[in-house]
């Protein structure tokens, strides 16, 4: 049922007409679906005649007695004249799902490297008083790792410069 509602979901977002955003583009965000939590864009990628950016999509859905957050990645392709983007891939992230994230916040965490970019998933379950941080990072070929990210607390201090 969830791969249905998020393949809806994105066709949804994806289908936007340019005409239709550009005659009145508050109309077109409301037909963004309430369960899209947060949208983010980072980094580039090429690949063979390809070129685009990636995207990363929160989809929160009801689940028992809370919510469940979802995490969709997409491979964004823009045309030569950069004026116009089509989905080339999309990624749904199983291992966000069996998390039970009741909800989920991105931040790119390094979109430096080229045909590659890592968000960090944040989320906070009030019941447990946990919070829980994911590394996911996705390349131009449409591969994905996750891992735990380290706790901010452990992870070393810049120096602060005057």
């Amino acid at each position: 049922m969830f791969r249905k509602f998020a393949a809806t979901i994105i066709v949804a977002i994806a289908t936007l007409s340019p005409a239709a955003a550009a005659e009145d583009a508050a109309k077109a965000v409301l037909s963004i679906p309430a369960e899209v939590t947060e949208v983010a864009t980072a980094g580039t990628w090429s690949d063979g005649d390809l070129s685009g950016v990636f995207r990363a999509i929160v989809l929160t859905s009801p689940s028992g007695d809370g919510t469940q957050a979802h995490l969709i990645l997409q491979l964004m392709a823009v045309n030569t004249e950069g004026n116009k983007s089509t989905v080339h891939k999309t990624i749904a992230i199983k291992e966000i799902d069996k998390k039970e994230l009741p909800n989920a916040f991105l931040a790119v965490e390094d979109d430096g490297v080229e045909d590659m970019v890592t968000w960090r998933v944040t989320s906070y379950n009030s019941k447990s008083n946990a919070d829980i941080g994911v590394l996911v990072t996705v390349n131009a070929k449409g591969e994905v790792t996750v891992k735990d990210a380290p706790k901010e607390e452990d992870q070393p201090q810049g120096d602060d410069k005057k």
